[in-house]
């Protein structure tokens, strides 16, 4: 399949609708989950969907897809994709949000990630005072590793095809190398 290929799985997964779930004493709860998850896809409007950012790395793309849900709201979503044996894309959400992020007086990333064994997905919209002046994010781990991405329509992705370790120094600079922001992420995280 190809990248038409591609772009139609991650189409199909955001146009499902979840389905309702289940609690333990069987009673069928109604509305919507607070997080993606197997039960099914977000419920987004196709006329609506964009794909924001794209990033190939080796072993999978990156997506920052931005679409209204089925209640008009302007949502989010990192997507990871992955192409099986026999062609077909699997699609992972690591996670989104609807609407614009919280404040900041200085520029910084509104970053949803996965750490795990074997690897780190990490992406999100640069927003904040300043931002506009934004050019480029390094994250630097614990461990000492660094991984870099330019910003692209206001958004970064990370990929990173081994574990690393908590805390990251997000690290914001302008378009003439200069530092504009940086602080720590993932605080929570160190061992």
């Amino acid at each position: 399949m190809t990248e038409d290929g591609m772009r139609a799985a991650v189409v199909a997964y955001l146009v499902e609708r979840a389905n309702p779930t289940v609690d333990a004493d069987g009673a069928v709860r109604r509305g919507w989950s607070s997080s993606i998850g197997p039960t099914g896809g977000p419920g987004a409007d196709p006329a609506t969907i964009k794909f924001v950012k794209t990033r190939a790395f080796p072993t999978c793309e990156l997506h920052e897809v931005d679409y209204l849900n089925h209640r008009g709201w302007q949502m989010h979503v990192l997507i990871e994709t992955r192409q099986e044996r026999d062609g077909t894309w699997r699609v992972h959400p690591f996670g989104g949000g609807a609407g614009p992020g919280p404040h900041r007086s200085h520029p910084w990333v509104n970053l949803c990630a996965g750490f795990g064994p074997l690897s780190f997905t990490a992406g999100g919209h640069v927003a904040g005072d300043g931002a506009e002046n934004a050019a480029s994010v390094r994250l630097s781990f614990a461990d000492g590793s660094e991984i870099e991405d330019t910003i692209d329509n206001g958004v970064v992705l990370f990929f990173e095809p081994r574990a690393v370790v908590a805390p990251v120094a997000v690290s914001i600079f302008g378009e003439d190398g200069g530092v504009l922001a940086t602080y720590q992420e993932f605080t929570g995280l160190a061992p």
